[in-house]
């Protein structure tokens, strides 16, 4: 490196040992970047990300706890949301606890709220889930995760109109996809 204490090089150089499958040299690289610039919270969330792939979920919840936490960061929503992700399948309450976190941080980050309008779904809160999606809608380009989950919350409220919206964009924008295909297999 051009200048060896330049903290943003590591987190790029641990991304991309990440990306290469390399988690010895991606480790080492992110604590590299911490030890130069103990404050870089970006860092911080992409170290989390890394150890919550890795199964490493209490150093994770430190990483994201550590981002979220610098009150200089100006995004502290995306590792509120990153730590709600990770939290998923450990244990819902804390993960909806995160998302409602990054909300109130930005009550327009669309990462935390379809994360909220899947979660209130599989609740059988059809309403509030259909809520936080409309909310998703106005601030994201729709996916065909979104579209499906869309396409599941206004069967059960019985939006007719909608439900026929998300399928045909679901059905000419994505075709190739699992979504597509959960949808043929349940029509």
């Amino acid at each position: 490196l051009a200048k060896p204490d330049f903290a943003p090089a590591y987190n790029v150089l641990g991304l991309l040992y990440q990306q290469l499958g390399d988690p010895v040299e991606a480790e080492n690289n992110f604590k590299r970047s911490l030890r130069h610039d103990p404050s870089e919270s970006s860092t911080y969330n992409n170290y989390g990300l890394f150890l919550c792939g890795q199964d490493r979920y209490e150093d994770a919840m430190m990483a994201f706890t550590n981002a979220a936490g610098n009150p200089l960061y100006d995004s502290p929503e995306i590792a509120l949301t990153n730590a709600g992700i990770c939290s998923l399948q450990r244990d819902v309450v804390v993960a909806e606890n995160y998302f409602v976190q990054a909300l109130q941080k930005n009550r327009n980050f669309s990462p935390a709220l379809i994360q909220m309008a899947d979660l209130s779904y599989s609740r059988n809160e059809y309403a509030t889930a259909y809520q936080y999606y409309e909310r998703y809608k106005r601030n994201a380009r729709q996916t065909p995760r979104s579209l499906w989950l869309g396409i599941r919350i206004c069967r059960e409220l019985d939006y007719q109109d909608d439900v026929a919206s998300y399928t045909l964009l679901l059905r000419n924008n994505y075709p190739e996809t699992e979504e597509a295909r959960l949808l043929q297999s349940n029509l």
